[in-house]
C-alpha cells in the first residue's frame, strides 16, 4: 500500500509538473506574440506620426511659398524665382526625411554606400531648430527661436521628439494663424526638457499676413491647408513616451500656445 501510494502521488505530481510546464510555455509564446504584436503597432505609430509631421509641414511650407511666388511674379520676378527655389528645396528635404522615417534608400541613393550613408544620417535635433526657423520665415511666418541648458546631454531621441513638437507647433502656426508671429522656447537638462510655442497674432491685420520682412516671400494672401486634427493628437502621442504632459489652448491675447514638459530620466 505504502509503495502504491507512493507511486501515485509520484505520476500526480508528474503530471501536475508537465501541465504547469506546458501552461508556462503556452503563456511565455502568447506573451511573445502579444509583445510582437505591440512592437508593431508601435512602429506603426511612429511611422503615421512622422509622416504626417513630414507631409504636413512640408506641404503647408510648399503651399505658402508657392502662394507668395505667384503673388509677386509680375512685381518681383527675382523674389518669385527664389521662392521656387526654396520650394525645390523643401521638397527635396521632405524626400530625405521620408526615406530616412521609412527605412528605405530608393531613388538617387542607389548604391549599397549611399543608402548605408542614408540610414546613418542623424535625425534632426535641437540644432536644427535654427534651419527649421528660417525655411518658416521664408515661407512667410516671422520665427524667434530660444534655446536654453545643456543640449549635449538630450538623448538623440528625445532631440528629436522635441523637433517635431516645435515642428508640428510652427506648422499649425503657419496654416491657422497668418499674420501671427512665432516665439519658441526650449529648455532642457539632463532629466528635463521644456519646449513652449506661442504665436502672437496682430490684431490690426485679421486673416492675412503681417509686413514682408528680410527673407520673407509672404507679400500676399495665404490659402493655407484644412487640418486634419491629427496635430495636437501627435504631439501627445510623443510627450507621453516620455512621462511629460503637453497644454495647448488659447492664450489672453488671441494667440494661441503649445507648452510641453518631457522628462528625460526615464523614457517609457
Amino acid at each position: 500500500m505504502a509503495a502504491l501510494s507512493a507511486m501515485a502521488a509520484a505520476a500526480l505530481m508528474a503530471g501536475l509538473w508537465m501541465r504547469a510546464r506546458r501552461a508556462y510555455v503556452t503563456s511565455l509564446e502568447r506573451d511573445r506574440e502579444r509583445r510582437a504584436r505591440l512592437a508593431v503597432a508601435e512602429e506603426r505609430a511612429r511611422m503615421t506620426r512622422d509622416m504626417h509631421d513630414i507631409v504636413t509641414h512640408n506641404l503647408s511650407v510648399m503651399v505658402a511659398l508657392a502662394d507668395s511666388a505667384a503673388y509677386v511674379r509680375h512685381s518681383a520676378p527675382d523674389r518669385a524665382a527664389a521662392a521656387m527655389e526654396q520650394i525645390a528645396a523643401t521638397g527635396r528635404q521632405a524626400l530625405q526625411d521620408m526615406r530616412r522615417s521609412l527605412g528605405t534608400g530608393r531613388g538617387r541613393a542607389a548604391s549599397g554606400e549611399d543608402r548605408l550613408q542614408e540610414m546613418l544620417r542623424p535625425a534632426p535635433g535641437i540644432a536644427e531648430l535654427g534651419p527649421l526657423a528660417e525655411r518658416m520665415r521664408a515661407a512667410g511666418l516671422a520665427t524667434c527661436v530660444r534655446v536654453a541648458g545643456d543640449t549635449e546631454a538630450v538623448p538623440a531621441a528625445a532631440q528629436l521628439t522635441i523637433y517635431r513638437l516645435v515642428q508640428e507647433a510652427l506648422t499649425n502656426t503657419l496654416r491657422h494663424a497668418p499674420g501671427a508671429r512665432a516665439d519658441v522656447r526650449v529648455e532642457v537638462s539632463s532629466r528635463r526638457a521644456e519646449v513652449e510655442v506661442t504665436d502672437v497674432r496682430d490684431p490690426a491685420v485679421p486673416g492675412s499676413p503681417g509686413p514682408l520682412g528680410a527673407g520673407t516671400w509672404a507679400s500676399g494672401p495665404r490659402s493655407g491647408l484644412p487640418g486634419d486634427g491629427r496635430g495636437i493628437a501627435g504631439m501627445r502621442e510623443r510627450v507621453a513616451a516620455y512621462g511629460g504632459t503637453l497644454d495647448a489652448g488659447p492664450v489672453a491675447d488671441g494667440g494661441w500656445r503649445v507648452l510641453a514638459v518631457l522628462d528625460l530620466g526615464a523614457p517609457r
